[in-house]
């Protein structure tokens, strides 16, 4: 090719510094290209209108211009065209993917907002449920409350002196009707409301020291029901208290025999038999043995006797499975029960239990293990 002065004399009467910048960019695209030639090959000539087309080169005066008219001498429409057409593609490509990279990013920012926002939901939502349980709880002590308060008032109503000052003596009847604080159907009667707004409900478990206060709940043939429903059989991931259905609370509690089993979930947060775990602690056990578990039918007080780790056995292992142990009113299942309790114990307290106590069992699940259990068994007092 010719010499790059070839093309200044296309640059008089022009900014001198736009010339001298285009004769720069001409050496560099040509730089390479042997031969004393004047012109260049119709291949050099597309080559280097291909590095000025992808690059986007402008040039700033004649001389520039001059050059790349050259250019165009040397190659057909047809070439011009190809090139053209290649360099739009390739930029529509480069385009295409730093869309494709603006897409991604914002896909992942809203994806990452969307785990944000739905980590927040699920946090939320959990306190959520667990504030609705808790008003829910309150609202149905005060109505034990409430019909405790009433019984209350009608007992100081009878009042053994008339309004004219005479002591009136009631007669046998009478005294029997103002000690009982049953219903016909010898339903407590603070408990009235709560079993006639919900007949699975069978008592009542507080705990001093703990968050345990709540009502529980037996349902005929099925210990699942109320793992995620509450007292208004509405779906809730707390679930409620449940006593075993095979447990008599009617028949069989005064006159013992049968252990009373108690499960609840082991919520985070605390609700539910989320606390019970604090009886893994016998300092604590020591300062809070006591245990009040009223039934429809009878208030009672029980006393820590052992807390134990145990685990939901497989059908064909010869395990001990507390669970399980519900008659207790022969001497071989009570003697059984209790050195199986003490034996799987991790500790026990001076409390002891004898043949035909009746006994309290309080389940929950524990992750030390697959399928774990912590049990916490005390006895009727």
């Amino acid at each position: 090719m010719g010499n790059i002065k070839d093309f200044v004399d296309y640059s008089i009467g022009y900014d001198p510094d736009a010339v001298e910048h285009d004769l720069q960019v001409i050496s560099q695209l040509t730089r390479g290209i042997k031969g004393g030639r004047k012109k260049l090959t119709m291949q050099e000539s597309q080559a280097i209108y291909y590095k000025i087309k992808d690059a986007d080169i402008r040039f700033q005066s004649n001389t520039g211009e001059a050059f790349l008219l050259s250019l165009y001498e040397n190659m057909t429409d047809v070439q011009i065209q190809a090139i053209n057409g290649e360099i739009r593609r390739k930029r529509q490509r480069k385009q295409s993917r730093r869309q494709l990279v603006r897409i991604n990013r914002k896909i992942a920012a809203i994806v990452s907002a969307v785990v944000l926002v739905s980590s927040l939901l699920c946090i939320n939502w959990s306190l959520l449920m667990d504030l609705r349980t808790n008003y829910q709880t309150k609202k149905l002590q005060e109505k034990v409350i409430v019909q405790s308060d009433n019984l209350k008032d009608d007992k100081s109503d009878a009042s053994p002196i008339s309004d004219e000052g005479t002591v009136f003596f009631p007669n046998e009847d009478e005294t029997n009707t103002a000690q009982d604080n049953t219903s016909d159907g010898g339903i407590l009667l603070k408990f009235t409301q709560l079993y006639n707004e919900n007949p699975d409900f069978a008592g009542w478990l507080r705990i001093p020291g703990t968050k345990i206060d709540y009502p529980v709940m037996s349902r005929e043939g099925d210990n699942n029901y109320y793992l995620d429903k509450n007292f208004e059989q509405q779906h809730d991931k707390n679930g409620l208290l449940i006593l075993d259905y095979r447990n008599s609370i009617k028949n069989d509690m005064v006159s013992g025999g049968q252990n009373l089993i108690i499960y609840g979930h082991n919520m985070r947060t605390g609700v539910m038999f989320g606390t019970l775990k604090n009886y893994k602690e016998k300092s604590f056990c020591d300062e809070h043995m006591t245990i009040s578990f009223d039934t429809l039918y009878e208030e009672c007080e029980y006393r820590v006797v052992a807390a134990m780790l145990s685990s939901v056995a497989y059908e064909d292992e010869d395990v001990f499975r507390y669970y399980d142990a519900i008659d207790i009113s022969t001497e071989e299942n009570f003697n059984a029960f209790k050195e199986n309790i003490m034996s799987n114990a991790i500790y026990t307290t001076d409390e002891s239990i004898v043949y035909g106590d009746t006994c309290l069992i309080l389940s929950t699940c524990d992750n030390y293990k697959e399928d774990g259990r912590f049990v916490v068994i005390a006895k009727k007092v």
